[in-house]
């Protein structure tokens, strides 16, 4: 019996599992693997990372444990942007798993941040309420709940703080496996978004869509869409 594609997924700053349930339901016929970070959702138990390095081991060694053997792809929301690419260059380098056949990326453009890696400290608490309302990832609801940030405050302090760290310019990897970048203009910029082709330099394609940071709520149905047909075809498919 052949396997079913797999789609491995990575959350954004502050997010759980759960963000993917929408696309997973439209994803049938595919295995949608949702990566849990240490800190977050079921894990939220355990010790929140201190760097990529250690996140992306940890993301490394839960897709070693869930590999089916068949195809599969790479898929990073927003900060998981970065999660996919460290966990690609220790798939690229350890050789221990085949290559994904393609890999997505959504909503985060290759740029590093650094007026985030202060938001560790704990007077930044209200700069990093006010980003993370900004980009809308917090219903009008809970925009006032103490209890809310109680609990995701250091969440999205301590994800904030990781991407704050991240040097891409330091970064000399490059892969050619085939890419497809999601992007809303009104979030990222196209010029910014392309900046990707410098990192995945076979073929690139980018994506447009409409909507705030979270423009997948609205268009789950056509990401599912193209992640189904590339996986799909056994050719790189132009979007």
């Amino acid at each position: 019996m052949q396997n079913k594609p797999q789609l491995f997924c990575f959350t954004y700053a502050g997010g759980n599992t759960t963000f993917f349930d929408e696309i997973e339901n439209d994803l049938e016929g595919f295995e949608v693997v949702k990566l849990e970070y240490s800190g977050h959702g079921s894990r939220h138990k355990e010790a929140l990372y201190q760097n990529f390095s250690e996140l992306a081991d940890d993301m490394y060694s839960l897709i070693k444990k869930n590999y089916s053997g068949g195809d599969y792809a790479l898929f990073g929301y927003s900060m998981g942007t970065i999660s996919l690419v460290e966990v690609l260059i220790r798939i690229t380098e350890r050789k221990e798993i085949s290559f994904p056949r393609y890999v997505f990326l959504a909503a985060h453009e290759p740029k590093t941040k650094m007026e985030l890696a202060g938001f560790s400290q704990g007077e930044q608490d209200e700069k990093v309420k006010e980003r993370t309302i900004r980009f809308g990832a917090v219903p009008e609801r809970l925009i006032n709940n103490k209890s809310f940030w109680r609990m995701y405050l250091p969440l999205y302090r301590a994800d904030y703080s990781l991407i704050g760290k991240y040097r891409f310019e330091e970064l000399s990897f490059t892969s050619d496996i085939p890419a497809v970048v999601f992007y809303s203009e009104s979030d990222t910029k196209r010029t910014d978004m392309e900046q990707w082709n410098k990192i995945f330099i076979g073929n690139c394609y980018l994506k447009e869509f409409t909507g705030n940071h979270f423009f997948i709520h609205e268009y789950h149905g056509e990401m599912a869409e193209i992640i189904r047909k590339a996986l799909a075809e056994r050719k790189n498919y132009d979007i």
